[in-house]
């Protein structure tokens, strides 16, 4: 199954649930990273970029390092996708990945 594929089939089962899809609003695209330099870098970039940053420390032994950013967007599988894998690429030329998406329900 392609990204987008998983990701349709993650928002109708959300539809179903009775999310209403339609508005735009912030989506949170999660990623680790092993160390904090690297976090820190590419938090720094998408900061640079405009994008809502948030940088944690988790209890993890791999990957400790968690950074969200947020995109304002109508969540559809298509929006979804093309932001996660360019956020991934971004992330892994700093050592780190996508680690999923998310978003407040409407």
């Amino acid at each position: 199954m392609s990204l987008l594929e998983e990701n349709a089939e993650i928002l109708a089962g959300m539809e179903r649930d009775g999310s209403d899809l339609g508005p735009s609003r912030p989506v949170d695209f999660s990623h680790v990273f092993p160390d904090r330099a690297s976090a820190e870098a590419f938090a720094n970039e998408c900061d640079n970029d405009g994008f809502k940053i948030d940088l944690v420390q988790t209890e993890r032994d791999e990957d400790p390092w968690d950074v969200t950013v947020s995109a304002e967007m109508e969540p559809s599988a298509a929006n979804i996708t093309w932001w996660e894998e360019r956020f991934d690429a971004r992330a892994r030329t700093y050592g780190g990945q996508s680690d999923g998406w998310g978003f407040f329900r409407v």
